[in-house]
């Protein structure tokens, strides 16, 4: 290996040298020059949150339920006499409407005519036998009164002649026996006459069974006869016909069936506790039966589901139908009539087979609190802002409705309830609020 020459070597020495020093004094500058790190605490994290001061109110509530709108009334129109249809006034279909008292066909009527003209032909004849009898009974009367006064006349003659002829008198036996042969036949007028007034009371009871039997077949004659005219039994609405002219019917066939739409009802159900808590009973009408009492008859809202604009009935708590206890509710009429009938607004009426919304005002909620749905966890708590500080609590919910539930328990008047939704946030973070 070649040495180097000791010059050399102490001249690169040198210089290793004076780069070292370089170095440290330029990082003493550096040193000197840095800025001072300030040193500060982490700080607290804060929540925004929106609020809402508790109020007391009361609250109404309202029952919302849904059904389907149903007439009142339904009848099935069959005839009640046999025959052909000779005639319908109007061709009547489905949706038709008809007037109380509107002829709907006639069936032919010539059979039912002919058996009335005999039943009244029987009833006269049976009347004027009647009255015959009644006749003869005052002729047989009065006869009966000459016949008694003829009688003793003739036993008077007939007891003077015998006697004369006992006493030894010229009086023949002939004459007795004639004066005797005439009071015998004016006593046996005298008794045929009261057997025939014995038997009248008996003919007259007979006669008077009779003509009560034919002013009976008299009277049904006439209601056959009537019957061939179907008429409607009130305003309708036709639901269905299934009759044509020249049909021969059947009694107790089906050929019309009629919807009175002038009252409507309302089939809703409730469930047990709406119908336990809220349902307005009315108290003044309570019955010693098993069953619940009259309800209130308080308007009830109506809506129909399908309306697209703001169309609303009105209509009336009426009875409570039925209580189911597989499904633990209870059915209630609305019902509807009237003016009732058509919406104030557009005058859209409410017809049979409607999907209505009913909104039902149930008893009075007293001092409770109103809140936001959002302010209240699905496991019923609400956060609180007490001094800045979040603080969950518990709450009761007497009633949610809407878009709100209502707190009895949990809340007072003047508490500063957090409406914002959260989810599991630190108890005792600090709060501001949001907006201010």
């Amino acid at each position: 290996m070649k040495k180097l020459h000791p010059m050399l070597f102490v001249a690169r020495l040198g210089c290793s040298l004076g780069v070292m020093i370089l170095a440290v004094f330029i990082a003493g500058v550096l040193w000197r020059l840095k800025p001072e790190t300030e040193t500060k605490a982490p700080q607290e994290a804060v929540l925004a949150v929106e609020l809402l001061t508790a109020e007391a109110t009361d609250l109404t509530v309202a029952i919302e339920t849904q059904g389907i709108v149903m007439p009142l009334r339904k009848v099935l129109i069959s005839p009640q006499v046999g025959g052909r249809v000779v005639e319908m006034p109007q061709e009547l279909k489905a949706g038709d409407l008809v007037q109380k008292d509107q002829v709907l066909l006639k069936i032919d009527p010539i059979d039912y005519q002919t058996a009335l003209a005999e039943a009244t032909a029987t009833l006269s004849r049976i009347e004027a036998n009647l009255e015959m009898i009644r006749i003869t009974e005052a002729s047989d009367r009065q006869l009966l009164t000459f016949s008694e006064r003829s009688r003793d006349l003739a036993q008077k003659d007939f007891e003077r002649v015998k006697k004369l002829s006992e006493e030894g008198q010229a009086v023949s036996v002939s004459v007795v026996e004639s004066t005797e042969r005439a009071y015998t036949q004016a006593q046996s007028q005298v008794l045929q006459l009261q057997q025939s007034l014995d038997q009248i009371p008996s003919r007259i009871k007979e006669m008077e069974s009779e003509l009560a039997a034919a002013k009976a077949r008299h009277e049904q004659s006439k209601l056959q006869l009537a019957r061939t005219e179907l008429r409607a039994p009130f305003p309708a609405r036709v639901m269905s016909s299934t009759v044509e002219v020249d049909e021969v019917l059947q009694p107790g066939s089906k050929v019309f069936e009629l919807a009175d739409d002038s009252i409507l009802e309302i089939a809703v159900p409730v469930t047990a506790s709406d119908l336990r808590d809220w349902i307005p009973f009315d108290p003044s009408s309570a019955s010693d039966q098993g069953w619940f009492p009259p309800l209130q008859k308080v308007p009830v809202s109506i809506r129909w589901s399908e309306s697209r604009g703001d169309n609303e009935w009105q209509g009336q708590l009426d009875r409570l139908m039925r209580f189911d206890a597989t499904t633990r509710t209870a059915m209630l009429a609305v019902r509807i009539s009237g003016e009732q009938l058509k919406t104030r607004d557009t005058g859209l009426p409410l017809t049979e087979g409607m999907f209505c919304q009913v909104s039902i005002p149930g008893n009075t909620l007293k001092n409770v609190i109103k809140l936001p749905r959002s302010a209240v966890t699905f496991d019923n708590f609400c956060y609180l802002n007490v001094d800045g500080r979040l603080k969950t609590v518990a709450v009761v919910i007497a009633r949610a409705q809407g878009e709100y539930v209502y707190i009895s328990e949990g809340i007072k008047p003047g508490d500063q309830v957090i409406t914002t939704r959260l989810v599991s946030p630190l108890e005792g973070v600090k709060l501001v609020e949001a907006g201010v």
